[in-house]
């Protein structure tokens, strides 16, 4: 028997008209971001109606002994304070088509673009306070503001920082910077700090957040110079629980979160003194969840993107991977609103042929950092001291 097969053209082919995306995460700062200056990420909103830039007041407690009996005029302690600098930039995109491929395609263009264009607008700002937790913060304008494609990181970009920027920076901040699992990793040369971190001691664990943790406590001692403390403003914690106990927020990417769960201490932590809620242990505990991880006051929490962004290729000994992790508290980060993301249009594209979607948004971000009392306005790279935050470096050896 002879079958007539179908004619390739009469062959019916369908298209659904639901559109599959490629993963986007949501943000995990988000949770952490507030309009209060007890915020982890302070979100600031003053330069919505007008101007350029905005000043962050910085205010030292003093530390001075005060008299007794004695004389106080002319004894007075000096307040010390600063203004820390943020500018804010446009962050654009848009997606355009004409009017024969909108009736062509299989699906909504327009609806999809939308979604994508949200997407992209989320993505931008989570990339943005990643890269602004390892920036290097100065009180000059960031470079490539209003260029193309615009640069919404105030300081310098780790990726932009030459060789003296990094030691300028270690070098202002002693104690807020950990190397690894020992104090006595650090130089004022980034590049032989970096290099101590090797891929057994120096992995991330739960005692070396409680290390930089106890950094953040007494910050102002020099780890060179134990038990000298120089005046420097000390890290609040991001928050107080009942009694005394203070809390601190630890960002973590993929692969220092990977050893943090296999550190046995903290496989201990969450197997013997993690409340046992009931219920399905794969919905409930962070071991098996991959959620957020608590242990000595800092509650720690995974933003794969510090992988992604940051890792430090080959920095540490024996040429393996570092990757930064951040330990704050309230402060770390500012994030100045310009304006909120907004849908634009194209109106004018070919007599109506041509049209077009897009985003608009305008903001600022970057790390918090103070001047020392006596550099003023003109502080620079090597005198500013990051306000809310230590920076640990950890091994980030990949899977094998």
């Amino acid at each position: 028997m002879a079958l007539s097969p179908n004619h390739p053209n009469n062959e019916v082919i369908k298209f659904r008209q639901d559109v599959a995306y490629d993963f986007l995460r949501s943000s995990r700062f988000d949770a952490y971001m507030g309009d209060d200056s007890t915020s982890v990420i302070v979100r600031m909103s003053d330069l919505e109606a007008d101007g350029k830039e905005i000043r962050v007041p910085l205010v030292t407690q003093l530390s001075g002994d005060g008299v007794g009996a004695g004389t106080l005029r002319g004894n007075e302690e000096q307040i010390d304070s600063y203004g820390m600098p943020l500018w804010a930039d446009w962050a654009r995109n848009a997606v355009a088509n004409n009017r024969a491929q909108n009736k062509e395609s299989s699906f909504s263009v327009r609806s999809t673009a939308r979604s994508l264009l949200r997407g992209w607008s989320k993505r931008i700002v989570r990339d943005d306070l990643v890269d602004a937790l390892l920036s290097i913060p100065t009180s000059a304008m960031q470079a490539g503001r209003f260029g193309n494609p615009g640069n919404r990181v105030n300081g310098i970009k780790w990726s932009a920082a030459t060789a003296g920027n990094k030691n300028a920076w270690v070098t202002a901040n002693p104690d807020r910077v950990v190397f690894g699992s020992a104090l006595s990793n650090y130089s004022t040369t980034f590049a032989t700090a970096v290099g101590n971190v090797d891929s057994t001691a120096d992995k991330m664990s739960a005692a070396v957040g409680s290390l930089m943790k106890d950094q953040a406590k007494q910050t102002g001692v020099d780890p060179n110079n134990p038990g000298v403390y120089n005046g420097r403003p000390r890290i609040s914690p991001y928050m107080e629980a009942e009694g005394d106990q203070e809390w601190f927020v630890c960002f973590v990417g993929a692969r220092g979160f990977r050893d943090l769960k296999a550190d046995p201490v903290m496989t201990a932590a969450n197997r013997d003194a993690r409340n046992r809620e009931g219920g399905d242990p794969t919905k409930t505990n962070p071991l098996f969840t991959g959620g957020a991880l608590v242990y000595d006051g800092v509650i720690y929490v995974e933003i794969p993107e510090i992988t992604q962004r940051l890792l430090l290729k080959g920095a540490g000994a024996a040429g393996i991977d570092v990757e930064p992790v951040f330990l704050c508290g309230q402060g770390a980060l500012a994030y100045a609103l310009g304006q909120m993301p907004r849908p634009t249009t194209l109106e004018d594209g070919d007599y109506d042929f041509v049209t077009g979607m897009g985003i608009e948004a305008q903001y600022g971000v970057g790390k918090i950092a103070k001047a020392p009392l006596a550099a003023g306005a003109s502080a620079t790279i090597g005198s500013l001291v990051d306000w809310g935050v230590v920076t640990g470096f950890v091994a980030g050896v990949g899977n094998s």
